[in-house]
């Protein structure tokens, strides 16, 4: 289930746009490699709507990848850095 922390919330409300998750591409190699990097959450439309489902989650707009696991536990929050705020997500476990 995925929800976002207080501290997000305010800053998306603050954008005032959607949000949505960009995957990274899923990496396969042969037998043992298979790794799926965290996704990026950004401000705005992905270039392909088409492959992404909307949600409303505690009152934001998320467009998903269609392709994303919906059974993990995952927070949308703030992270910084030197002062730099930025949306990301916590949780994600390479699989």
């Amino acid at each position: 289930m995925l929800s976002i922390s207080p501290e997000a919330l305010a800053l998306i409300k603050k954008e005032n746009k959607p949000i949505f998750l960009d995957m990274p591409r899923h990496i396969k190699g042969g037998c043992c490699v298979n790794l799926q990097e965290c996704p990026t959450v950004r401000f705005g439309v992905p270039h392909d709507p088409e492959s992404y489902v909307e949600k409303e989650i505690q009152g934001v707009p998320v467009l998903l990848p269609r392709r994303f696991p919906m059974d993990r536990e995952l927070m949308i929050t703030v992270s910084s850095f030197l002062g730099i705020r930025r949306i990301v997500l916590e949780g994600w476990e390479y699989c």
